[in-house]
């Protein structure tokens, strides 16, 4: 399953390569470096990175093709969805990406579905080790069992993964559905990227309203998670939670309960 997906995206960003007219990174623009609160800024706006001709395919809603079978568990309008920035190109394709300065991010998932029709799940890295020749290895894989969806997940990456900065990564998530008997693989996938920024290890508001500014995307919506964990009765971090996925069209996620993910399996 991983060596035909593994070719299907290839071929989706060898077409981007082909399009492309500059082989530059997948984010354009350098970050400024600065620790200081954004000024006149008080609320949480997300400001989409340029991306560049380069692209990053990607697919951020996961639903299954049944054949005709029917399928209990899929049968709801909510998909599984990957809560990340999507940008829309011509040709009709869609970029799923966001950047981090963290050496060992957090991904987060919207995943609809009971806990018991998941029969298990699996999350995937790979790196790119080449552009020239565009090669790419798999660094990370971990299978594990969902315990409390539907909601929001988090999956963090161990610290004995570290990213690189300015090196991008593809990250792949698979479930695998009990429909009647027979098992169903949804699966979503996107980039990740990490830049240089100088930034303060603490977690707080105004820390997320800077990731938010520069365009951060995975560690302005990690620590707002955290911040609504410790606070959640806080009307403010509700409120910041809504325009965040607001901002890159999730909307009618942001209501989404955030639950304990899983249980961790074989991971290498």
């Amino acid at each position: 399953m991983t060596g035909m997906r593994f070719f299907g995206w290839t071929m989706g960003l060898g077409l981007v390569w082909v399009l492309a007219v500059n082989q530059g990174e997948v984010y354009s623009s350098p970050i400024k470096q600065s620790q200081s609160t954004p000024s006149r800024i008080s609320a949480v706006i997300f400001n989409q990175p340029p991306l560049s001709s380069r692209g990053a395919p990607g697919n951020r809603q996961g639903g299954g093709t049944r054949d005709g079978r029917n399928c209990t568990a899929l049968d709801i309008k909510e998909r599984l969805t990957a809560l990340v920035p999507a940008v829309e190109s011509e040709p009709k394709m869609s970029h799923v990406w966001g950047l981090t300065v963290s050496a060992s991010p957090t991904l987060w998932f919207y995943v609809p579905y009971q806990a018991k029709d998941i029969q298990g799940a699996e999350l995937e890295l790979w790196d790119e080790t080449s552009r020239e020749q565009r090669n790419y290895k798999q660094i990370y894989q971990r299978t594990f069992t969902v315990k409390e969806t539907p909601g929001a997940i988090a999956l963090s990456l161990p610290s004995t993964v570290k990213l690189e900065p300015d090196k991008n990564y593809h990250w792949y998530l698979s479930l695998n559905i009990n429909c009647q008997g027979d098992n169903e693989s949804i699966n979503v996938n996107g980039w990740i990227q990490r830049v240089k920024f100088q930034h303060t290890p603490s977690v707080n508001r105004q820390q997320v309203i800077l990731y938010a500014q520069k365009g951060i995307w995975y560690d302005a919506l990690t620590q707002l998670a955290q911040l609504r964990r410790r606070n959640p009765q806080s009307k403010t971090l509700m409120q910041d939670w809504q325009k965040l996925l607001g901002d890159v069209g999730l909307k009618e996620i942001a209501n989404k309960p955030i639950v304990s993910c899983c249980m961790a399996g074989g991971r290498r």
